[in-house]
């Protein structure tokens, strides 16, 4: 599987215990439908305050990289955009059939507005829908 943005080949890691698929070149991260949960309900990786605003700060949106929609890397269709939360201008691109890709640094910016409350943490997952399908 490549990269959806640098068209080289994914590497496997393993991130917060998770099986996740990242780019060398750009450090964006590929996540199998469900996996994105899986990171967020674990939070081995923890943000003191000072680090949250870091990561969340606007000054950082300026640095972005592309912005168009980008191929889900399974099925190469474009993915749809979810514009999460303008003042920190993330978007995460999403394929409903596969998973979603996490540009530079948005793996780390989705972990701390998830961490930062947990009405933001449920509005992300209800936004993004990645939520694991219910128990039957």
């Amino acid at each position: 599987m490549d990269c959806p943005r640098c068209k080289l080949p994914l590497r496997k890691v393993d991130y917060e215990g998770v099986e996740a698929d990242m780019c060398e070149a750009c450090w964006g991260f590929w996540l199998d439908t469900g996996e994105l949960f899986e990171v967020l309900r674990r939070r081995e990786l923890g943000f003191s305050d000072d680090e949250k605003r870091q990561v969340l700060d606007v000054r950082h949106a300026s640095r972005r990289g592309d912005v168009r929609p980008a191929d889900c890397p399974r099925c190469g269709k474009v993915m749809t955009q979810a514009h999460y939360d303008e003042s920190v201008h993330l978007v995460i691109d999403r394929c409903p059939a596969h998973g979603v890709w996490l540009d530079t640094g948005e793996i780390k910016e989705v972990q701390a507005l998830a961490e930062k409350s947990q009405d933001i943490h449920r509005m992300l997952i209800r936004k993004l829908g990645i939520a694991p399908p219910r128990s039957l």
